[in-house]
């Protein structure tokens, strides 16, 4: 099986916001491979910014290897594996940049992304940037943050109303760069025609809630690009504290043999 057989509209935005004076986020994908990646960049003297973007760039390039058409045919790709070991090695990287140069001492980012294959979807996720599937007109949170609030949601220590309130939010536990380990959370599930999958940093998730998302996207259908846009004005409007990025990612046809995808080119979208 080579390449994507699923046909795919995706439409990415990444803004500086209202606050900060650069942006750390980086988006990117891969059409052709049904690849889609969002990292949230941290670290002083724009280090974030050289994190996220090194992460997407090298997840990129090690997937856009190991799924080369001749490896494919082999039909002997663990893709789970390879989703697992890209991320691993872009943890590596950021590691080793930050230790040659003493500008980038501390730098790190959160990670998530997609990889759709036939008639479903690898996600993967570090960190607290997230991944939501709109279907049937509702809302779905598809990854769980890994931030410190969240594990006590986890442990009945708050509601999840008492979190998002919660002065400590944006305390995060997992994040490439910080340690010679990473556990990436990596699983696999089924997608359907009109799904839409949207992948987002805290600076969206922060400022506007899950009805809010979900409205927005029911009443943009079939139009992601606005949709995408209406949010990062959303989040803007509401302080736009934090670099906002989202990623919109629609299922648009049945799944067939010929693999058509929109867009066709790769896109690789740095920070501002």
């Amino acid at each position: 099986m080579i390449g994507s057989e699923v046909k795919l509209t995706i439409n990415g935005i990444s803004d500086v916001g209202r606050v900060r004076e650069g942006n750390e986020d980086s988006i990117a994908w891969d059409a052709r491979l049904g690849l889609i990646m969002l990292a949230d960049g941290m670290g002083g003297h724009n280090a974030g910014e050289v994190a996220s973007a090194l992460a997407v760039e090298t997840i990129k390039s090690a997937l856009q290897d190991v799924l080369a058409p001749e490896i494919q045919a082999a039909d002997i790709i663990d893709y789970h594996d390879a989703v697992r070991e890209a991320v691993t090695f872009a943890n590596q990287e950021i590691l080793e940049q930050a230790q040659m140069k003493p500008e980038c001492a501390g730098m790190g980012t959160t990670l998530v992304m997609g990889l759709f294959r036939s008639n479903t979807v690898i996600l993967a996720h570090v960190g607290d940037s997230r991944i939501y599937r709109y279907r049937h007109g509702g809302l779905e949170q598809m990854t769980s943050d890994h931030s410190l609030v969240q594990e006590m949601v986890d442990n009945g220590y708050l509601s999840q109303e008492e979190a998002q309130q919660s002065a400590s939010k944006n305390l995060i536990t997992r994040a490439l760069g910080i340690a010679q380990e990473v556990e990436v959370d990596v699983r696999e599930i089924p997608v359907q025609r009109d799904d839409i999958f949207l992948m987002c940093s805290d600076g969206l998730s922060d400022l506007v809630n899950d009805q809010d998302i979900g409205n927005v996207i029911s009443e943009a259908i079939p139009n992601t690009q606005l949709a995408a846009q209406e949010l990062v004005n959303l989040a803007n409007q509401r302080g736009g504290t934090d670099n906002i990025s989202v990623i919109l990612v629609s299922m648009i046809e049945a799944f067939s043999d010929d693999r058509g995808l929109e867009p066709s080119t790769d896109n690789l979208v740095q920070p501002e």
